[in-house]
């Protein structure tokens, strides 16, 4: 008789913000920019930011095409993570910040905590 592994994955949806924004090959893909970003910027990627930008841009669609929210919100988080990723390697591309209402990619970082916040104010 032959071994015979199986791998099994399991994905818990979560609620809320993080939920509407949030699936499993996204939060992948969440992972591998935020390493990329912290390496070109210095600074750490705020998957709240994120999840704020994408959710006005959501918000659009809903309204003008209507659908669930839910939808739109993943679809969105998508596209911006996409659209960060393609700033962060310098390639062209035809997805407008302005939709998500950021002008720089510097905005998706997060806010100085504890010394560093202290010490800039």
């Amino acid at each position: 008789m032959a071994n015979v592994s199986f791998v099994v994955s399991y994905w818990n949806q979560s609620t809320g913000l993080t939920g509407q924004n949030l699936s499993e090959r996204n939060q992948a893909k969440f992972s591998r920019i935020a390493r990329k970003y912290k390496k070109k910027t210095g600074l750490n990627l705020s998957k709240t930011r994120l999840y704020k930008a994408s959710r006005d841009a959501a918000r659009q669609l809903k309204a003008e095409y209507g659908g669930r929210l839910l939808s739109h919100s993943i679809c969105t988080f998508e596209l911006l993570m996409t659209a960060v990723d393609k700033e962060l390697s310098k390639r062209p591309h035809e997805i407008d910040m302005g939709a998500f209402n950021v002008s720089s990619i510097t905005q998706l970082a997060c806010s100085p905590r504890g010394w560093a916040a202290r010490k800039s104010a």
